[in-house]
């Protein structure tokens, strides 16, 4: 089936209206390499943090982004999709003086963080014009990006998560008192308080008194018009598994152990400043692979992750973070993530899997799952428009 790919034209999608632009940024740039290393023809389509589109060979390398890289857009030409011509593709009309290019885009590859991209938009957009994408379909997508939702999803499934709560902001703007209340009747401290969708560690505060809860919920719900508040795992190792497809089978990764010494959380710097960075596998002295963890605890959490998988439809590859009591050996539950910044080729390697190997197999899936999907009857005949009366609808509707 790659056969099929190698004449197609892969756009790779990435920026985005949402705090971690930058995050997807380096993953996109790094996706775009790495095709092109496997001698597939890739475009990359940017979309700034204001939502206009930019499909340009300057914006395939990360050095064009590194400084001042606002200043440099302003000299590059927009970009618009054509509805009417997109139909088993995207088609993208990019302005030129005097003139505009037409790009088709055969395959899409997102490489979004966060909404408006890893929240099933993008997927759904692709899919309303019957174009095949790698990665997750637009339901793993929506459910895994809200964290509450997925705490709902965890579960449902026995998977056991910390307890927590719900909440949006009318709640707290209308009386935030009432939720302070709520929270320190239903959670004990310390907790954490979330935006519901946003990643990176963008918003997240611990709170270890009432006292502090005020300033962190005004916070979270400055990234996010919806929150969690749960409580705190203690004691804590902060672990992940990788899972990978190409819709015949699943394989999980070792089991991966960040380390952030007295810090209460895993934050945005750790993850993505401090020696490169431990998500994109750079900062290797904050990373234990495989995790020093039990062998039942590394069979629990693979097992966790790939029936996580399973239950949520999952394609291409997802990353389930755990959290382990390391005094009590409780596990949980933690989040998932439906793309993996770089799609966490460091751990892949350190389980044997060469990231071409991962991004075939997420081309293979999504391939295939437009396939079937073309398969599908998506007509019914029916004579219930011409049976249908006209002044009785209106009657209904006074």
């Amino acid at each position: 089936m790659m056969k099929d790919l190698q004449n197609k034209t892969i756009g790779v999608f990435f920026g985005g209206q949402n705090p971690e632009h930058e995050i997807s940024i380096i993953t996109g740039e790094f996706v775009i390499a790495e095709l092109r290393k496997m001698g597939l023809k890739v475009i990359a389509v940017y979309i700034d943090k204001n939502g206009i589109w930019y499909s340009n060979k300057k914006i395939s390398e990360l050095k064009f982004f590194q400084k001042d890289y606002a200043k440099k857009l302003e000299n590059l030409s927009s970009c618009y999709l054509d509805l009417t011509l997109s139909r088993n593709k995207l088609v993208l009309h990019c302005n030129k003086f005097l003139s505009r290019k037409k790009i088709d885009i055969d395959f899409v590859f997102p490489t979004f963080h966060g909404l408006y991209g890893e929240d099933g938009t993008i997927q759904g957009l692709t899919e309303f014009f019957h174009v095949p994408y790698a990665g997750c379909g637009v339901y793993a997508s929506s459910v895994s990006i809200d964290k509450g939702l997925t705490k709902k999803l965890l579960s449902s499934l026995n998977i056991p998560t910390t307890d927590f709560i719900i909440s949006y902001r009318h709640e707290f703007t209308s009386n935030d008192d009432s939720l302070i209340f709520k929270i320190k009747r239903k959670l004990t401290f310390p907790v954490f308080v979330k935006p519901a969708r946003a990643g990176s560690s963008i918003g997240i505060t611990k709170v270890k008194n009432a006292d502090e809860l005020k300033v962190a919920l005004a916070l979270a719900f400055h990234y996010d018009t919806k929150i969690i508040v749960e409580n705190s795992v203690e004691n804590i190792v902060d672990l992940t598994c990788a899972v990978l497809s190409d819709g015949s089978k699943i394989v999980t990764s070792d089991v991966q152990e960040s380390v952030f010494g007295s810090s209460d959380l895993f934050d945005y710097s750790m993850k993505y400043l401090e020696d490169g960075g431990a998500q994109t596998g750079n900062a290797e002295s904050n990373l234990i692979i495989p995790a020093n963890i039990s062998n039942k605890h590394t069979e629990k959490i693979k097992e966790y992750s790939k029936h996580i998988f399973k239950e949520i439809d999952a394609s291409g590859t997802i990353r389930v973070d755990f959290l382990l009591n390391k005094k009590t050996g409780e596990l949980y539950a933690n989040e998932i993530n439906t793309l993996p910044g770089t799609l966490y080729h460091h751990l892949w390697e350190k389980t044997g899997y060469q990231i071409n190997e991962v991004l075939e197999k997420m081309l293979l899936q999504g391939y295939a799952r437009w396939r079937e999907s073309k398969e599908i009857h998506k007509d019914f005949k029916t004579d219930v428009l011409n049976n249908a009366n006209q002044l009785k609808l209106q009657h209904h509707s006074e």
